[in-house]
């Protein structure tokens, strides 16, 4: 259950995904999400904005994908695949290649087929298909 201030600056987050300055507001909103004690439930409806914003330049990784990622292997990774299940993005897709390089035997087997199922998804983009095969690739 999303905190009250938390969910403020969700909001916030979402609201401003169209602004020139998205960047800066996002690196100082996720270092005021992340003081709070369940910062975690902030991961799924971040990766929701990334998906609802296809086109958005998040940066490269960008402040959002430093935050989700302090959840590296408590429970991060699971809510990004449910993510690229939902609605795959190229932000998503570099988040997913990211778990990928630093993933080994039967994890990262597991991770190349969750790329594998976006590659194989029939309402992926031209360009989103092409990414994944470049990602997958890298791993042949």
């Amino acid at each position: 259950m999303l905190e009250g201030n938390l969910n403020k600056q969700l909001e916030i987050l979402k609201n401003s995904s169209l602004k020139e300055d998205f960047i800066d507001i996002a690196y100082d909103l996720t270092e005021e999400i992340e003081i709070y004690k369940n910062a975690f439930d902030a991961v799924e409806p971040i990766l929701k904005l990334i998906e609802q914003n296809p086109d958005v330049e998040f940066g490269s990784p960008g402040p959002l994908v430093h935050f989700v990622e302090q959840f590296h292997r408590n429970g991060y990774e699971e809510k990004l695949v449910q993510s690229l299940q939902r609605f795959p993005t190229s932000h998503t897709l570099w988040m997913l290649y990211r778990i990928i390089k630093s993933s080994k035997g039967e994890q990262k087997k597991y991770y190349l087929n969750v790329l594998q199922h976006v590659l194989n998804s029939p309402n992926v983009s031209n360009q989103l298909s092409s990414l994944a095969k470049e990602l997958l690739s890298l791993h042949s």
